[in-house]
């Protein structure tokens, strides 16, 4: 009985020390996951990605061209345009024919057609042409025509469909001259020729031929809203006018179409003061019109008619492109770019102010210290530190700052940090006990 009392108390210092260990391993796991949950879980971060955005605005206005009506005398026959909307004319110029019924003025325009895949087959018969023909661009330009007729089927724009196929068409028989596939394409370009001379013959019997009163882009699409604005005293329009309830005039039957006189055109609307103003500073602005055309169209602010500083102002972009799809547009909703911003992004809940102390060399060349407070930056982790880096942005949107990455020199002379943002830098967006040179 003695002998196990006197074994019990030989182990009680050893389970003691087993457990006063296992305690201090606990206690010293804590302190050391708390350090690590201070600097490491309380930190978030975001990399610095490049975006470019845009300062616009949505509105709807309307086109004002100087346009002329084109009218006809005679309302027998049937009309077959020479000339597509947008196209070039001159004074004088042809821009339809009248045939003796529809079956002749469809051979007309069939005829048009085989023409351009005549001339086009007849190219490629040219050995000068051919010799030199490089499969990999063919290849290369196939695959760019096929972009563009999806691209053209997405916007659901027919002109560009019909291009993009023409172009593909004539691609395959590059391929096929350059490969061997087809030595030339005699025997389909007479083929051809003798469909059109049979079109020839049925589109013969023209009526007339109605000519335009003036050089400028031709339209066949009169909506009575050309003498609505006077295109001479544009520049002077009014919120007021604006504002006012137009009808458009009556559109006659024996409209033929349309001819704007003056290479440049207006856009105006109705905009609010803080707009105006952003629109006086820029000067040139670019024009989206999602329900006309995929393209932007630049234009110039030539006039902000703003009677009141504090009130609506008239706005009259003036344009210098002309097509298809923009010589037909009147009343249209748009987007207006005053400007776009490119940079990286910044979040907004990681910029900070502090004071930065710089050390600058006077002209003695002594070194001193300088203080400059209210500071806006951001903390970015380079070498296991936390280092704070001065910004620079002109917009924010959607909570995210969009900073330069190359200053202008004015802003080189006001950074005092040793460098500003960079593209993938990683940046502290939530964080506590942040300072320039924190172990992290």
């Amino acid at each position: 009985m003695v002998k196990k009392q006197v074994e019990i108390g030989k182990k009680a210092p050893l389970v003691r020390r087993l457990i006063s260990g296992v305690l201090a391993f606990l206690i010293l796991f804590y302190i050391g996951y708390q350090i690590w949950s201070a600097n490491y879980e309380s930190l978030k971060w975001e990399t610095a990605t490049w975006a470019t955005v845009a300062d616009s605005f949505q509105t709807t206005g309307y086109a004002v061209r100087k346009e002329t009506v084109i009218t006809r005398e005679d309302l027998g026959g049937v009309i077959g345009y020479r000339i597509e909307d947008g196209g070039r004319v001159s004074k004088e110029g042809i821009v339809a024919d009248i045939f003796a019924d529809e079956g002749a003025a469809s051979a007309k325009q069939q005829s048009e057609q085989l023409e351009t895949e005549i001339q086009r087959l007849e190219s490629l018969s040219n050995p000068g042409e051919t010799y030199a023909l490089d499969i990999q661009q063919i290849d290369s330009r196939i695959d760019q025509n096929v972009i563009d007729l999806l691209t053209a089927a997405r916007d659901c724009d027919a002109e560009k469909i019909s291009n993009a196929r023409e172009e593909i068409t004539y691609q395959f028989n590059q391929r096929q001259i350059a490969t061997g596939t087809a030595t030339n394409y005699e025997a389909r370009v007479a083929e051809l020729k003798a469909q059109k001379e049979s079109l020839d013959s049925q589109a013969a019997a023209i009526n007339g031929q109605i000519k335009s009163p003036a050089a400028g882009y031709f339209s066949s699409v009169v909506d009575g809203w050309e003498t609505i604005f006077d295109y001479d005293s544009i520049l002077d329009l009014t919120p007021e006018d604006l504002k006012k309830e137009y009808t458009p005039a009556t559109v006659a039957e024996n409209t033929v179409g349309k001819v704007t006189e003056e290479f440049n055109w207006y856009f105006v609307f109705l905009c609010d003061a803080t707009t105006a103003l952003k629109l006086k500073q820029a000067g040139s602005v670019n024009i989206s019109m999602p329900f006309a055309t995929t393209d932007k169209v630049p234009a110039t602010v030539a006039a902000v008619n703003q009677p009141d500083p504090a009130g609506e102002a008239a706005v009259v972009l003036e344009c210098s492109v002309m097509n298809s799809a923009l010589s037909n547009i009147r009343e249209e909703t748009v987007q207006v770019e005053i400007k776009s911003y490119s940079g990286v992004m910044v979040n907004e809940k990681a910029i900070h102010f502090e004071t930065v102390e710089q050390k600058v060399t006077d002209s003695n060349g002594k070194e001193r210290t300088v203080t400059h407070e209210n500071v806006k930056g951001v903390y970015v982790k380079s070498g296991g530190q936390l280092h704070f880096v001065q910004i620079f942005s002109d917009i924010t949107v959607n909570g995210y700052a969009i900073c330069h990455t190359e200053l202008t020199e004015e802003e080189q002379e006001l950074l005092v940090t040793d460098k500003t943002i960079q593209l993938y830098d990683e940046i502290v967006v939530e964080g506590t006990d942040l300072y320039d040179g924190k172990v992290v």
